[in-house]
This record gives C-alpha cells, structure tokens and sequence, in this order.
C-alpha cells in the first residue's frame, strides 16, 4: 500500500521575535538585510529547528552530528549501519536504508554525495557505496522568509564578569545585533509526486507542521533566539491529481498598525493586526481545486477579519507520541 503524501499541500508559517537576531549573516553575525531594507530569515534556518526538535525526541536526522563532532554523509550512514550490524549497502538499497532512517531526507532531500577514502576509513572492509539516485529532491520546498514590516535593528550591549581567582573579577563586554522586533513568514510546499520519489508520508507531513509551530519556540535556545513564538499556521490541501500552487503565500499577508506606532516602533502583537484579506480572496477564488483548509493561531494575534467559516481548526500543540516515524535503528 502506498502510503506517501497523498495530496499536494502548501503552507503559511508566522513567528516573531523579539530583541533578537532571526538568522545572523556570515559577516558581523547581523540580521540579514536585502538591498531595500527587507529583514530575512533563510530556509537553512527553519529546518535547522524542525531537526533540532525532531532530534530532541528521539528520532534519527541525516544532517546532524555524531557525539557532538560535525560529520559527513559518509560518517553518519556507516554510524547507522553499525547499530543496525550491517557492513555495506550498495544503490537502490542504500538510498531506500537512508530514506527509512531519516525524517529530515525523506522531507527535505539530500544529495547523497559518498567519499570513496571516507567510506574505507569508516568500514572494515573496501566499501564501494554508489547510491541511486545520488541526489534526492526533497517533498517539500520552503521560500525564504521575510519579515513582514519594517524592523528596527538594535545593538544590545552586556558585560560579563569572569572570576579569575579568589575576590578577583575581570569583566568584558558583549555585543550582539538583533531586531527590536520581527515577525517573520514563511511559506512552502508538499509536493506529492516527489514525496513518491523520497517516501515521504501523510504522517511525515503532520509532525514536519507540528515540528515547525514547536521547534522555533522550544529550540531557539540561545541568547539570540530565545522568546521566539509561533503564531499563524496555514495548511492548504489540495485535491487528489490536483496540479495548482500558489507559490509564495506570505505574499498575501499585509500588517496593519493596530494603534498608530511606526512599524519600526512595534514591539509585540498588540502593536499590529494581521490582515489576510488577499490570501482568503485567492484561496475563495481556487476553492473547487481545494480539499480543505487548517489553521493554527496563537492567542496573541489579532486577525482583522473573522477567518472563513469553513477552515478547519489544526491542533498544532499536540506532538505524536515518541515513537520513531523512522526505521529503527536498534537502540
């Protein structure tokens, strides 16, 4: 039985931040800045939290490390193997245990890119590992995310004391860059044809959301992240053999002043209303294509208009209980 995605999905994914850096350039650690001022987040950065909360409960990630040490493609499969008391794997095979073992390459894809010298180093014997394909395109795809007014950005100053022995202190200061505040979205989409191909399932798809609504609040654990919180979460599903997408559903969101401060002025929700004007007129537009519509929405955003009466509520602070959606890996 088939058991891959049925139905081609998008999503809408909001999230704010507050006094803290979304996604730091590779430069000075600052916010990332398009050329007309537009804050960004990149899609390396969300899935980066959706592997790390797949990872806090149990389940085994493809782009991970091993032990705290960053490895290669290489390092982590021969891992896997030898928990499961395998010695080699070899093309379809090989491609099939690393789709079974890991969540994160059945929904993101990978390029399964082996080192012949990595693979004898790593094996007892000469392995010859040429898997097929050698490149998967991952089910689902994410825009880059924006945040969806103009931001402020801060250079938030500390000083740290260190004891350098008894009664003496030394003390440094910290800077770090952050966003006074940003809310940020995303949009992407579930692509059934290629799920086929990655054997990514209906279930994979449910947790991929729910990891998302969880993973930005509970794993944007560090000083620059923390107090990140999820806010909106669309799910469109399409019907069965159904072609169409939209492409870029954040495009469709406006914020509107809620109490006449300048964006750059906003420092919580209660600061702007959401409007979802455009996104509902263009889904009401597309409705014979579309199968159904969930939502997730936190307690704190005002939507300016009442959401159509016909989306259904998506229970987005559940997680499935702890047991591997991946193969077992013998531990």
């Amino acid at each position: 039985m088939d058991n891959t995605l049925s139905s081609r999905h998008e999503f809408l994914f909001l999230y704010d931040i507050k006094m803290g850096n979304p996604n730091g350039d590779p430069d000075e650690n600052r916010p990332r800045v398009l050329p007309d001022g537009t804050h960004y987040v990149t899609d390396v950065r969300l899935k980066r939290f959706i592997r790390d909360l797949f990872k806090s409960r149990g389940e085994n990630i493809l782009v991970d490390n091993i032990e705290g040490r960053t490895t290669n493609l290489t390092g982590r499969v021969v891992e896997y193997l030898k928990k499961n008391n395998k010695e080699e794997a070899n093309g379809k095979e090989l491609v099939d245990i690393l789709l079974k073992a890991f969540i994160d390459a059945r929904l993101f894809g990978s390029s399964f890119a082996f080192k012949a010298e990595e693979a004898k180093k790593e094996s007892s014997r000469k392995a010859k590992w040429e898997p097929v394909p050698k490149t998967m395109t991952g089910a689902v795809q994410l825009n880059m995310g924006e945040v969806l007014h103009d931001a402020e950005e801060v250079d938030i100053h500390g000083t740290s004391i260190f004891a350098s022995g008894q009664d003496k202190t030394q003390g440094t200061f910290t800077t770090f860059f952050g966003l006074r505040y940003a809310l940020i979205g995303f949009s992407g989409v579930a692509n059934e044809h290629s799920a086929k191909m990655s054997k990514m399932s209906n279930a994979d798809y449910e947790y991929l959301l729910k990891a998302m609504w969880h993973g930005v609040r509970v794993c944007g654990n560090t000083r620059t992240k923390v107090g990140q919180i999820p806010h909106l979460l669309i799910d469109i599903k399409y019907q069965q053999k159904e072609e169409f997408q939209f492409g870029r559903l954040h495009d469709y969101v406006k914020t509107l002043s809620a109490n006449g401060k300048g964006e750059k002025a906003w420092a919580s929700p209660d600061d702007y209303k959401v409007d979802l004007t455009v996104l509902v007129n263009r889904i009401n537009a597309q409705r014979d294509r579309i199968e159904s519509v969930r939502f997730a929405r936190s307690p704190d955003l005002e939507i300016s208009e009442v959401l159509p009466s016909d989306w259904e509520s998506f229970e987005a602070e559940t997680l499935p209980a702890q047991e591997k959606t991946s193969e077992n890996t013998g531990e």
